[in-house]
């Protein structure tokens, strides 16, 4: 017999959701709708923003977005544009070598 994991069992995995603070919103304060304007769509993020501000699992849904499966609608207090912003630095920093920094290479003090 093979013990699940947290992480291998999907329904505990995703319990964290049942505790979020967005758990008795609908989707749209969370998600655009199609042609949604500029102006709406960032007052409806800031509303999805406060409701993220106080949720005692962001930590959580933020990592759950940033895992990959969701790329749409405010996670975690981000939205996907901010998530994009988040994932293109990690790939920047990933991808230097040990002991460079943005800059450019480490320089040692003689």
């Amino acid at each position: 017999m093979r013990l699940l994991l947290l992480h291998d069992d999907p329904v505990r995995r995703h319990q964290w959701q049942d505790r979020a603070a967005c758990h008795d919103y609908g989707s749209d304060l969370f998600f655009e709708p199609d042609n949604e304007l500029r102006v709406v769509r960032a007052r409806r993020e800031q509303a999805a923003k406060r409701v993220c501000a106080a949720c005692p699992v962001r930590a959580e849904c933020l990592r759950f977005a940033e895992s990959g499966p969701e790329v749409f609608g405010v996670w975690g207090g981000t939205t996907q544009r901010e998530r994009a912003v988040r994932r293109r630095r990690r790939k920047r920093r990933a991808a230097r070598r040990p002991g460079e920094s943005a800059s450019g290479p480490a320089r040692l003090n003689a």
